[in-house]
């Protein structure tokens, strides 16, 4: 692929320095005493805990406008995830995890999202040296790391994984509970200021046992990405208020910026008025002066979307109107195209649904109503979603294929293409049965209501995802 020399657009300056920052802070942190330890390497083995899950998954999709059959994927698998006690700071995560089609469907009719081109899928996607005490968190090796544009995406057997170094320092409260096994993130802390940094090189797909130093976008040799992420949440005036900020820059692909504020205000016992606003902002990657989408016309990155949330909590029910803007950028990648190598809509957008997002369709907006609801004492959630699309250069094909014009896939766009998603979903808590056993079902529905000749859907597009799973 050729490859011209980027016209930067860089984002607000000073992020390196502020990487650098968060870098040594973490560092220096380091020298602090570590959390309670065990007194040798031997206790520290022993100290050794297990967690994980088995289960079967199947999915559903009956969408001829992608090909011309519809495809169906089943599979067995899990993950085990063994986590040594503490030395001195230091501690060592191992997990494997695995799926297996069994073969229940042919090659014709089978799909590769949970085993891959092969039937199977296994690897060793945690392997990590963890240094933790009460302040910091810092891991290098393979991991799983959550953030809003980089995360496991774990809605298979298989959660994207991560290699590098990766950490958080809780600056402002907040104490650790000890060793942590989990993903690297900063949601759900409790600290009132804290700050993440990461700098990976490689990654494993959801579709491959392998780590490569490829992304979404393509197989060849990428040089990774940096993040630095800071979140700050308090209590104001009976409000809670929680303000977090993002920035990226994936080498050779683009900057991301990402900010996200939340305030929930109490108005009874059980009762709140929840709102939130976001916005992302992107331009050219500052990676070695050279960019990626070079097809065509395209010849930068200028991709924004604004977004907002209004809505009410019942205890953990919730009902909430949502909505996402990203305007046309005419000549920069797909005309104001969001670039996102690590995120797979996972309901960072507020209007992401299962199949659709404007980080996928935009630029053009989405708007629509989100809700959940949990009966006899939260054992059975229910959720309901419909959300509307207007892509003002709609597309077919797939959301990583850049070969046309302007960075889109091989096609003439259709102009302002309205979707609409409808997405409902059920679990239900076993553990009554046994502890960790649960069941789950989340189904799709979109319908293209100007598809033209290669719309992304012929009507309907269904997408149905079964889970049957035990924790441990």
């Amino acid at each position: 692929m050729l490859k011209t020399q980027q016209r930067s657009r860089r984002l607000p300056g000073g992020v390196t320095r502020t990487f650098g920052f968060a870098a040594a802070l973490m560092v220096s942190t380091m020298f602090l005493a570590p959390a309670a330890s065990a007194q040798s390497l031997e206790s520290a083995l022993q100290q050794t805990t297990f967690s994980g899950m088995v289960g079967a998954l199947n999915f559903d999709y009956l969408n001829h406008g992608h090909s011309s059959k519809d495809n169906h994927a089943f599979a067995v698998g899990g993950h085990l995830v063994a986590h040594t006690g503490s030395f001195e700071g230091f501690s060592v995560g191992l997990g494997g995890y695995t799926a297996q089609s069994l073969g229940i469907y042919n090659n014709l009719r089978g799909s590769t999202e949970l085993t891959g081109n092969y039937h199977s899928i296994q690897s060793f996607r945690q392997a990590y040296l963890q240094y933790q005490n009460d302040t910091v968190e810092i891991r290098f090796g393979r991991q799983l790391i959550n953030t809003p544009w980089a995360n496991p995406d774990y809605y298979t057997f298989n959660p994207r994984a991560f290699m590098g170094v990766a950490g958080k320092v809780d600056v402002i409260g907040g104490k650790s509970g000890g060793v942590d096994a989990g993903p690297l993130q900063l949601s759900g802390s409790d600290a009132k200021f804290s700050i993440f940094a990461a700098r990976m090189f490689n990654y494993d797909s959801r579709y491959s046992s392998s780590f490569i130093s490829g992304n979404r976008y393509t197989s060849a040799p990428t040089n990774g990405f940096i993040t630095l992420g800071a979140l700050f949440q308090d209590d104001f005036q009976g409000n809670h208020i929680t303000v977090q900020g993002w920035y990226y820059d994936f080498y050779h692909f683009a900057q991301l910026f990402y900010g996200e504020a939340d305030v929930t205000h109490p108005i009874s016992p059980n009762t709140s008025v929840l709102g939130a606003v976001q916005i992302v902002s992107e331009g050219n990657s500052s990676g070695d002066g050279v960019f990626q989408f070079t097809d065509g016309n395209a010849n930068s990155v200028d991709a924004h979307i604004y977004g907002g949330k209004l809505g009410m909590s019942f205890g953990n029910d919730t009902v909430a109107l949502v909505g996402d803007y990203s305007p046309v950028n005419y000549n920069s990648y797909r005309h104001g195209g969001l670039v996102h190598p690590y995120n797979d809509l996972t309901g960072t957008d507020f209007t992401d649904t299962m199949q659709a997002g404007l980080e996928d369709l935009g630029p053009g907006y989405a708007y629509g109503i989100t809700s959940k609801f949990g009966f006899l004492n939260n054992k059975l959630g229910l959720s309901a979603n419909y959300i509307r699309y207007v892509a003002r250069y709609g597309f077919g094909g797939s959301t990583y294929s850049y070969n046309g014009p302007y960075g889109f896939p091989v096609g003439t766009p259709i102009s302002n293409q309205k979707l609409w998603a409808l997405q409902v979903g059920a679990s239900y808590d076993l553990s009554s049965i046994l502890k960790g056993l649960y069941v789950e079902d989340d189904t799709d529905i979109e319908v293209a209501e100007n598809r033209g000749d290669i719309g992304p859907y012929h009507n309907p597009y269904f997408s149905n995802r079964f889970y049957f799973k035990y924790r441990f």
